[in-house]
């Protein structure tokens, strides 16, 4: 394990702060100062000297908080004099990654990616600090996801906008529309109720093939439109 003052003997121990718990020392005498790593955390810790005069840059802030991969530019770097600073930024990015996890437990272990509106479940996947399987983000400790039981909600109705080769465009409820396809002939090519659903639900926009020819169906909430109010079917009620 390495040891920052034998890697900077001439690093005075009073102006080393205390170290955060979960940080391990990762100091190289090659690099410019000390500095710990948390694999909790996916962070790095540069702490250079107190006197400006011994710093590679002395004008360079002597703090600085950084994504301990350095192909993991998802987050920008803090760099400040403020030791208090740093100590912030870790507290709030160890809640979010808790939050992250617990929110993971309580779905028995995985979530499916477009089940979630949060940037920061993919920053844990570029940080190693979670896993994916197909389309499922998987906590550290979870069994297989094979062996995973998994309880799906069906999701809401919604409002879509409905256009085709032969017909449309229409408002109408996604239940409705699903009826209507079922009683004149079925889905074409694999086409399912459930492709539908998922799609709309994650990018907010469906094509596919039935009996009246190409289709596409568009969720109006998602993708942020709104029906004139002119138009005979317009349905602004849910």
């Amino acid at each position: 394990m390495a040891n920052h003052q034998q890697e900077f003997p001439d690093f005075p121990a009073a102006d080393m702060p205390a170290i955060p718990q979960g940080f391990e020392d990762n100091s190289w005498h090659n690099d410019s100062c000390p500095n710990f790593t948390s694999a909790e955390l996916g962070l790095r810790i540069w702490i250079d000297f107190a006197d400006p005069e011994q710093r590679e840059i002395s004008e360079g802030c002597r703090f600085t908080l950084e994504p301990s991969d350095n192909e993991d530019t998802i987050t920008e770097p803090i760099s400040t004099d403020d030791w208090a600073v740093i100590l912030e930024a870790i507290e709030e990015e160890r809640a979010e990654i808790g939050a992250c996890l617990a929110q993971l437990e309580k779905a028995e272990g995985a979530i499916l990616h477009w089940q979630l509106d949060d940037k920061k479940f993919e920053v844990m996947l570029k940080r190693g600090l979670i896993r994916m399987e197909g389309d499922l983000f998987v906590h550290p400790k979870a069994r297989k996801v094979s062996e995973l039981a998994f309880t799906m909600a069906q999701p809401n109705d919604m409002r879509v906008l409905y256009t085709g080769d032969n017909e449309g465009p229409s408002i109408m409820m996604l239940s409705t529309l699903i009826a209507n396809f079922n009683a004149s002939g079925g889905w074409y090519q694999r086409h399912s109720e459930e492709d539908m659903r998922l799609e709309l639900e994650s990018r907010g926009w469906y094509e596919g093939l039935h009996i009246n020819g190409h289709y596409l169906v568009l969720d109006i909430d998602h993708v942020h439109l709104e029906p004139h109010p002119d138009h005979p079917d317009n349905q602004l009620a849910r």
